[in-house]
Protein backbone atom coordinates (compact mmCIF):
# COMPACT_ATOMS: atom_id res chain seq x y z
CA UNK A 1 0.00 0.00 0.00
CA UNK A 2 0.72 3.29 -0.58
CA UNK A 3 1.08 6.22 2.15
CA UNK A 4 0.42 9.43 1.43
CA UNK A 5 1.89 12.14 3.29
CA UNK A 6 -0.12 14.88 4.37
CA UNK A 7 1.33 18.19 4.53
CA UNK A 8 -0.33 20.16 7.11
CA UNK A 9 -0.71 23.92 6.56
CA UNK A 10 1.08 26.08 9.47
CA UNK A 11 -1.50 29.24 9.23
CA UNK A 12 -4.58 26.96 9.79
CA UNK A 13 -6.79 26.66 13.46
CA UNK A 14 -7.03 23.25 15.29
CA UNK A 15 -10.67 22.66 15.66
CA UNK A 16 -11.22 20.09 19.07
CA UNK A 17 -12.66 16.69 17.49
CA UNK A 18 -15.18 16.31 20.34
CA UNK A 19 -16.50 19.93 18.83
CA UNK A 20 -17.06 18.82 15.05
CA UNK A 21 -17.64 15.57 15.36
CA UNK A 22 -20.44 15.70 18.27
CA UNK A 23 -21.41 18.88 18.91
CA UNK A 24 -21.89 21.29 15.75
CA UNK A 25 -23.83 18.65 13.84
CA UNK A 26 -25.95 18.40 16.59
CA UNK A 27 -27.01 22.59 17.34
CA UNK A 28 -28.31 24.74 15.08
CA UNK A 29 -26.13 26.73 12.31
CA UNK A 30 -26.30 30.31 14.59
CA UNK A 31 -24.79 28.65 17.62
CA UNK A 32 -22.23 26.39 15.32
CA UNK A 33 -20.96 29.65 13.71
CA UNK A 34 -20.21 31.45 16.69
CA UNK A 35 -18.90 28.01 18.22
CA UNK A 36 -16.12 28.19 15.14
CA UNK A 37 -15.81 31.82 15.09
CA UNK A 38 -15.03 31.80 19.13
CA UNK A 39 -12.25 28.47 18.11
CA UNK A 40 -10.49 30.43 15.47
CA UNK A 41 -10.20 33.66 17.71
CA UNK A 42 -9.10 31.32 20.57
CA UNK A 43 -7.36 28.22 19.35
CA UNK A 44 -6.13 29.54 15.83
CA UNK A 45 -4.11 32.47 17.93
CA UNK A 46 -3.01 29.55 20.70
CA UNK A 47 -5.23 31.18 23.15
CA UNK A 48 -7.49 29.83 26.11
CA UNK A 49 -9.63 32.86 25.83
CA UNK A 50 -10.00 36.11 23.52
CA UNK A 51 -11.79 39.39 24.02
CA UNK A 52 -14.30 39.53 21.00
CA UNK A 53 -16.35 42.01 20.29
CA UNK A 54 -19.90 41.96 19.30
CA UNK A 55 -19.39 43.51 15.71
CA UNK A 56 -16.45 40.99 14.94
CA UNK A 57 -19.30 38.08 15.33
CA UNK A 58 -21.87 40.41 12.74
CA UNK A 59 -18.84 41.73 10.78
CA UNK A 60 -15.43 40.50 11.15
CA UNK A 61 -12.32 42.58 11.31
CA UNK A 62 -10.29 44.81 9.19
CA UNK A 63 -6.50 46.08 9.50
CA UNK A 64 -5.83 49.79 9.62
CA UNK A 65 -5.71 50.00 6.15
CA UNK A 66 -8.85 48.23 5.49
CA UNK A 67 -8.14 45.01 4.69
CA UNK A 68 -10.44 42.10 5.53
CA UNK A 69 -8.97 39.81 8.05
CA UNK A 70 -12.21 37.83 8.25
CA UNK A 71 -16.22 37.67 7.70
CA UNK A 72 -16.99 36.89 11.32
CA UNK A 73 -20.29 34.00 11.69
CA UNK A 74 -22.13 35.85 8.60
CA UNK A 75 -24.84 35.70 10.69
CA UNK A 76 -27.19 38.61 11.65
CA UNK A 77 -27.21 40.34 14.54
CA UNK A 78 -30.32 38.77 16.51
CA UNK A 79 -29.10 35.68 15.26
CA UNK A 80 -25.48 36.04 17.12
CA UNK A 81 -27.25 37.40 20.13
CA UNK A 82 -29.30 34.04 20.45
CA UNK A 83 -26.57 31.71 19.38
CA UNK A 84 -23.77 32.97 21.96
CA UNK A 85 -26.94 33.27 24.75
CA UNK A 86 -27.73 29.29 24.00
CA UNK A 87 -24.03 28.82 24.22
CA UNK A 88 -23.44 29.99 27.42
CA UNK A 89 -26.73 28.57 29.02
CA UNK A 90 -26.11 25.32 27.75
CA UNK A 91 -22.12 25.88 29.32
CA UNK A 92 -20.35 25.47 25.93
CA UNK A 93 -18.91 28.84 25.82
CA UNK A 94 -17.63 30.55 29.20
CA UNK A 95 -17.60 34.82 28.94
CA UNK A 96 -15.91 36.62 31.16
CA UNK A 97 -17.77 40.24 30.95
CA UNK A 98 -14.53 42.98 31.69
CA UNK A 99 -14.27 47.00 31.18
CA UNK A 100 -12.96 46.62 27.98
CA UNK A 101 -14.90 44.17 26.28
CA UNK A 102 -16.27 40.41 26.38
CA UNK A 103 -13.65 37.50 26.97
CA UNK A 104 -14.59 33.96 25.23
CA UNK A 105 -13.46 30.78 26.34
CA UNK A 106 -14.77 27.04 24.92
CA UNK A 107 -15.34 24.50 28.01
CA UNK A 108 -13.59 21.57 26.68
CA UNK A 109 -15.36 19.21 29.46
CA UNK A 110 -18.61 19.39 28.12
CA UNK A 111 -21.33 16.57 28.48
CA UNK A 112 -22.19 16.48 24.59
CA UNK A 113 -25.77 15.03 25.01
CA UNK A 114 -26.51 18.02 27.82
CA UNK A 115 -25.53 20.33 25.60
CA UNK A 116 -27.44 19.79 22.29
CA UNK A 117 -30.43 19.36 24.88
CA UNK A 118 -30.26 22.49 26.66
CA UNK A 119 -29.57 24.29 23.12
CA UNK A 120 -32.75 25.31 20.88
CA UNK A 121 -33.30 23.30 17.85
CA UNK A 122 -36.42 24.97 16.38
CA UNK A 123 -34.72 27.93 15.15
CA UNK A 124 -32.57 28.67 12.09
CA UNK A 125 -31.64 32.53 11.75
CA UNK A 126 -29.00 33.16 8.99
CA UNK A 127 -29.12 36.33 7.09
CA UNK A 128 -30.65 34.27 4.25
CA UNK A 129 -32.87 33.36 6.31
CA UNK A 130 -33.87 36.60 7.56
CA UNK A 131 -33.76 37.68 3.66
CA UNK A 132 -36.47 34.93 2.79
CA UNK A 133 -39.22 35.82 5.54
CA UNK A 134 -42.23 36.79 4.24
CA UNK A 135 -42.64 40.78 3.96
CA UNK A 136 -44.26 42.70 6.34
CA UNK A 137 -47.79 44.36 5.39
CA UNK A 138 -47.25 47.97 5.20
CA UNK A 139 -49.95 50.04 6.45
CA UNK A 140 -52.09 52.17 4.32
CA UNK A 141 -50.80 55.63 4.84
CA UNK A 142 -53.86 57.70 4.36
CA UNK A 143 -52.17 60.89 3.71
CA UNK A 144 -50.58 59.24 0.12
CA UNK A 145 -52.78 60.96 -2.36
CA UNK A 146 -50.95 59.65 -5.26
CA UNK A 147 -50.89 61.48 -8.51
CA UNK A 148 -54.07 63.53 -7.38
CA UNK A 149 -52.97 66.72 -7.05
CA UNK A 150 -55.00 70.09 -7.47
CA UNK A 151 -54.27 70.73 -11.00
CA UNK A 152 -55.30 74.09 -10.53
CA UNK A 153 -52.22 75.06 -8.42
CA UNK A 154 -49.66 73.08 -9.99
CA UNK A 155 -50.13 74.19 -13.39
CA UNK A 156 -52.82 76.47 -14.62
CA UNK A 157 -51.87 76.26 -18.46
CA UNK A 158 -51.69 72.60 -18.80
CA UNK A 159 -55.75 72.11 -17.62
CA UNK A 160 -57.01 75.48 -19.47
CA UNK A 161 -59.15 73.71 -21.42
CA UNK A 162 -60.24 71.32 -18.83
CA UNK A 163 -61.34 74.27 -16.90
CA UNK A 164 -63.22 75.90 -19.96
CA UNK A 165 -64.93 73.49 -20.44
CA UNK A 166 -66.03 72.69 -17.23
CA UNK A 167 -67.22 76.71 -16.69
CA UNK A 168 -69.25 76.56 -20.20
CA UNK A 169 -70.92 73.50 -18.89
CA UNK A 170 -71.66 74.93 -15.73
CA UNK A 171 -72.62 77.91 -18.01
CA UNK A 172 -75.18 76.37 -19.87
CA UNK A 173 -76.78 74.30 -17.42
CA UNK A 174 -77.63 77.26 -15.08
CA UNK A 175 -78.87 79.02 -18.33
CA UNK A 176 -81.54 76.02 -18.70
Amino acid sequence: MEEHKINLIPNSTQLPNILLDKVVPLIPEAEARCLIYICRRTFGFHKESDRISFSQFIQGIKDRRGNVLDYGTGLSRQSVAQGLRSLVAAELIFVTKNSRGNFYRINLTIDVDKVVKLIDQSRKLTKSVLANRPKQVYLLDTQNLGKKEKSSIRDPVDNFREKLNEITRHMSLNKK
